[in-house]
């Protein structure tokens, strides 16, 4: 199937060594045909960055939609900033292209919504490319913990902080910018997590969170914002099947950063990454568990998503990251939001029925703004 890429930055490398660990294996998916960023020295560069691992130049585009014209093109992936991922999904569908959708799935539930909608609509496949439950360690840890390997799990513990020294996460501004970005790093990195852990243990039912913009003023030697997404957000969590979470994401941490996951069950600690603790002192380690739970899946969670979206297309299989279960993580995200906007705990259905959206008003207020200037 050919394939065209839309977007060509940060992340776009990453997608490209997947294709590389499927053609390796001799994997039957895509050919990566076109690709299209509206910067042409970057399209430049990637182009030969894809000849270099892939063999074979794409053709190169600036506009999206003549991409879609001129190219014969079964899937794209898109690679965007979370404000334009809804409309260039529709343009796609309608051009009767399917899409892979790089996490989150939209910048907010409601056009998570539409995008579910529109890839029925046009009878076309939407996928998500989420790495966190893909590749064969997450697919693992996943079966592992399903299967009872710690029992039922009672409580999971997430921190992740970065020390940005007042900069870009991933150099880019845009992240900071709720208009663009839907929040801050609780929506770009935190759905990573909420996807983990409604993979591992179903849906979460309410949330309640705290947040806080504590960098008033971010720079690099060329730009200086004011953020308007969050940059610290503490929440506490509670499975529909009685599960508790505590999980805490900032990029305003200076001089140390700290991560790491503890996933408790009644029979004992799973350590994503690392290794299962048992209560009688057993250790289970990652490749056993790999060994045991995942032989059949490939290693690289990029190359992963285009397995799934290959056989979303081709077989009609139903993928592990799906637009809904990525529409349900982005849920959560914002439940999160939403409770630390009212101050009160709120149930994620309430979300992804549109009955709570005070944040989400906020989201789409900046995106007008933005779109004026």
């Amino acid at each position: 199937m050919k394939l065209g890429f839309i977007g060509c930055g940060v992340i776009s490398i990453a997608h490209v060594e997947g294709l590389e660990v499927l053609n390796r294996r001799r994997l039957e998916t895509f050919e990566l045909t076109a690709i299209c960023d509206i910067e042409q020295e970057r399209a430049e560069n990637f182009a030969t960055v894809v000849k270099k691992r892939l063999g074979k130049r794409p053709a190169i585009y600036t506009d999206y939609r003549l991409m879609l014209e001129k190219e014969q093109l079964d899937a794209v992936s898109v690679l965007i900033t979370h404000d334009l991922h809804h409309t260039v999904a529709e343009d796609c569908f309608a051009s009767g292209v399917h899409v892979q959708m790089q996490k989150p799935l939209a910048i907010s539930p409601s056009f998570g919504v539409k995008m579910i909608a529109d890839a029925k609509k046009f009878n076309r496949v939407l996928t998500l490319s989420e790495p966190s439950v893909l590749g064969a360690e997450n697919v693992a840890t996943a079966r592992a913990i399903k299967e009872g390997v710690i029992g039922s799990l009672s409580l999971i513990i997430d921190y992740a902080t970065v020390t940005l020294n007042r900069g870009f996460f991933a150099g880019t501004p845009w992240r900071h910018l709720k208009g663009r970005a839907g929040a801050g790093w609780i929506n770009d990195h935190g759905v990573h997590r909420t996807h983990f852990f409604t993979e591992i243990n179903g849906p979460i039912d309410e949330v309640f969170a705290y947040t806080e913009i504590f960098e008033k003023e971010l720079s690099n030697s060329d730009v200086t914002i004011n953020p308007t997404g969050e940059d610290t957000a503490v929440t506490v969590f509670k499975f529909k099947n009685g599960g508790l979470g505590h999980w805490m994401c900032a990029t305003s941490a200076h001089g140390e950063r700290t991560g790491g996951v503890w996933i408790y069950g009644h029979k004992g600690c799973f350590r994503p990454g690392k290794h299962v603790i048992l209560e009688d002192g057993k250790s289970i380690l990652m490749p056993e568990l790999i060994d045991r739970y995942a032989p059949d899946i490939v290693k690289h969670p990029f190359a992963h998503s285009y397995v799934e979206l290959w056989e979303a297309i081709a077989k009609n299989k139903t993928p592990i990251s799906s637009a809904e279960r990525g529409l349900e993580a982005l849920g959560v995200v914002f439940a999160a939001l939403e409770s630390a906007t009212i101050g009160q705990p709120v149930k994620v259905q309430d979300i992804l029925n549109h009955k709570k959206h005070t944040y989400e008003d906020t989201v789409f207020e900046e995106m007008r703004s933005l779109e004026v200037n």
